[in-house]
């Protein structure tokens, strides 16, 4: 009788547990296809971004007097974007999930609510996020500006000089401490960058000689990569102003997002637009006429739907990163920007070789070409040291390190990481660093 009790609730038990391990095994599968599809996101809407800005800019509309005019706005894209970055809260459920009480939604219930009650509100917060959104106004307009006079593959690679700059000012600002692999990072990227500006200089400077085609004013083209640094100096600002201002700003990353596009469309509309139109150019006398860039819009079916899948895009882009925010590693991460960098180089020498040799957003192989592909190579080969994926034998590198944060600030979820070094639990003590090497460091 004790038999025909116990062997039933043993099976019963076996079952389950096979149960329960069947049920894990499909969750991490789709969990890991989840992941697959959110970099697949980040990968192809990250280039698109790049691409469809370059080929909206080459595009023709019609504008207020009734002429064709190429829609050169940096800052009407730079007002699109925001527009894709707000839509990131119709799909919050955080926003809209119904509360016990209005103490509930407006207070975190956190032990220190009541000596920070000012820090910890979601009204404070939401307002806190507009300071990156003003960063971010600036950033985007000055590399839109740029873009308008360099290639879409020189515009990519110089996005990594963000890391470079932002070193600094961790240093300067932040106090922070750089270890001798990370000066090595942040020389091999400047050389990278150095060799991928003289690059497109010469290759510019070869094409208009030959009359092939593509080779541009190298004065525009100095000041397009003079604004797209500049943009980068600001961009990597914003990461240190984040750091110093967000660190209570505990929002979902989603909501972190949409408010910093709600709050750098207003304030687009509010300042920055009227700025533009007074301020003299050569947008009809102004720096920049919006009103000419909605009617330029609206004339040109092309010229909208290709503004529709920038703004899709840059949604996607960024729900997608959110997505992944802590399961990529800094490898993923440099590999990511590395192929997205190569999909936009490789999309503009096939729209030149296949397409029209005289198009604006097609790229020519010049001679010179090599060095910008050395220039990505020591770029990447740079990020990596920094970020502590290659190893150098002649470095030591400290143990208790902590990981990047993975807040989801503006900065970082355009970065998927923080590009600061991370502050170290035992920086002061050199008895805690270890070697580069495992077996030197077990065996001393």
């Amino acid at each position: 009788p004790d038999r025909a009790v116990t062997r039933p609730s043993v099976s019963s038990a076996y079952h389950l547990a096979c149960i329960g391990t069947s049920l894990r095994a499909i969750l991490e599968m789709a969990g890991a296809r989840f992941t697959a599809l959110a970099v697949s996101g980040l990968l192809i809407c990250g280039s698109l971004n790049t691409i469809t800005m370059k080929v909206a800019f080459s595009m023709k509309g019609t504008n207020l007097d009734g002429h064709q005019e190429v829609f050169q706005k940096p800052w009407f894209i730079t007002f699109i974007m925001f527009v894709a970055m707000s839509s990131s809260l119709l799909f919050d459920k955080s926003m809209w999930r119904r509360k016990n009480g209005l103490q509930e939604s407006l207070i975190d219930a956190s032990p220190d609510a009541g000596n920070y009650a000012r820090s910890v509100t979601w009204g404070y917060k939401v307002r806190m996020v507009s300071i990156p959104a003003v960063f971010d106004i600036l950033a985007t307009g000055l590399c839109s500006m740029g873009f308008l006079y360099i290639p879409a593959s020189v515009w990519q690679l110089l996005r990594g000089a963000e890391m470079v700059f932002a070193a600094l000012f961790a240093v300067i600002f932040l106090q922070r401490e750089l270890f001798l692999y990370h000066w090595l990072g942040v020389g091999l990227c400047t050389c990278g960058i150095i060799l991928v500006g003289m690059a497109s200089v010469w290759g510019s400077g070869a094409q208009a000689d030959d009359g092939s085609g593509g080779g541009g004013d190298v004065h525009l083209l100095l000041l397009g990569m003079g604004l797209a640094l500049g943009g980068q100096v600001v961009q990597a600002a914003q990461v240190i102003a984040e750091e110093w201002l967000l660190t209570e700003v505990d929002l979902p990353g989603l909501q972190i997002v949409g408010f910093e596009g709600v709050w750098g469309g207003l304030i687009m509309m509010a300042f920055v637009w009227p700025l533009l139109f007074w301020l003299p150019g050569t947008d009809h006398g102004h720096l920049e006429d919006e009103r000419e860039a909605f009617s330029m819009v609206q004339s040109n079916a092309a010229l909208t739907t290709m503004i529709a899948l920038y703004t899709f895009s840059c949604a996607t882009y960024n729900m997608a990163g959110i997505a992944v925010t802590g399961a990529l590693s800094a490898v993923h991460r440099v590999m990511l920007e590395a192929f997205r960098t190569s999909i936009v180089w490789i999309f503009g020498l096939s729209v030149h070789y296949f397409v029209d040799p005289n198009s604006p957003f097609g790229e020519a192989w010049t001679p010179y070409s090599w060095i910008e592909v050395c220039g990505f190579m020591v770029l990447m080969l740079g990020q990596a040291v920094y970020g502590e994926m290659i190893r150098l034998p002649c470095c030591t590198y400290p143990v208790g390190a902590m990981q990047p944060s993975n807040m989801a600030s503006p900065g970082a979820l355009r970065n998927l990481a923080s590009p600061l070094p991370p502050a170290r639990k035992q920086e002061a003590n050199p008895e805690t660093w270890a070697s580069p090497l495992p077996s030197r460091a077990a065996n001393p």
